[in-house]
């Protein structure tokens, strides 16, 4: 019964070695795609910052300032949300392509517990 487990778990030789490697492959390929597109967030929310900061010093009104304030939380709020969803279908994608040599275990049934 819990042998069923150990039966369908591949022996580690050269081939498990190879999809660990595989693994590591993928998880610094998805980390270093996640730094870049993490320091170009960064690059264009400082331009963006940066260009607000201008438009707030030219602000004729409280009114036109609040307005500024208000389009730059708005337009930060949306391409947060855009950032955090490309890293989560990024890190998705590369729990997916781990998972996939897991699968089959996954339809194992186990003995019930006394």
């Amino acid at each position: 019964m819990t042998n069923q487990l150990f039966d369908k778990i591949p022996a580690f030789d050269k081939s498990g070695l190879d999809s660990v490697m595989k693994n590591v492959s993928l998880v610094a390929r998805t980390n270093q795609t996640v730094g870049t597109e993490m320091a170009d967030y960064t690059k264009q929310s400082f331009e963006h910052g940066s260009a607000t900061m201008k438009k707030l010093a030219e602000a004729k009104t409280p009114q036109g300032a609040m307005e500024i304030q208000a389009e730059f939380m708005k337009a930060s709020y949306e391409r947060m949300v855009a950032q955090a969803k490309l890293v989560g279908g990024l890190y998705a994608e590369l729990a997916k392509e781990i998972g996939k040599p897991l699968e089959g275990l996954a339809n194992i049934k186990l003995p019930a517990a006394n």
